[in-house]
């Protein structure tokens, strides 16, 4: 049997606001504040899922936001690469701050979610920097499979009001 070790040293991760060009639109608007790169780091262990989540703000002006995330790899999908090899990760998204799984999102298709009763204070630069996580994992199945190497990929974000 072969051993092999994967390395996924960073996921870049980049917001966007998106607001409709309309009168009515721009007086919607969206934050997201205190959102950072995910690490991994190293992998030594390939037998179970590796995940990162982080809690950050998302501030609406109106009761709902959208959420689409497309990743760097072909037709917007969530995959790091090694410059020859690819792995796949997942992302989910919760309306709560502190959470370790959410719902699933796709590549490329928005996913609507109502904000936390404490939103307007992320409206404030993020003051309160609670009202929902990110969650990104590498599941078991593709770490075991992966090229040894360091992979590196961008996760872009973009909110929008709904």
């Amino acid at each position: 049997m072969t051993s092999r070790s994967s390395r996924a040293t960073a996921c870049v991760l980049t917001a966007f606001a998106m607001l409709a060009a309309n009168p009515a639109a721009r007086a919607q608007s969206v934050n997201i504040y205190n959102l950072s790169d995910v690490a991994f780091g190293t992998i030594s262990s390939v037998a179970a899922n590796q995940t990162v989540a982080q809690t950050l703000c998302v501030y609406s002006s109106v009761t709902n936001y959208t959420v689409r995330a497309t990743g760097s790899g072909t037709s917007g999908a969530f995959t790091l690469s090694n410059g020859t090899a690819q792995l796949a990760y997942t992302v989910q998204w919760a309306a709560a701050a502190g959470q370790t799984s959410g719902t699933l999102l796709t590549a490329g298709v928005g996913q609507r979610f109502t904000p936390g009763g404490l939103n307007i204070l992320c409206s404030l630069s993020g003051l309160l920097a609670g009202q929902a996580s990110l969650i990104v994992t590498l599941p078991a199945a593709n770490l075991s499979t992966a090229q040894a190497g360091n992979y590196t990929g961008t996760l872009s974000l973009m909110v929008s009001p709904n």
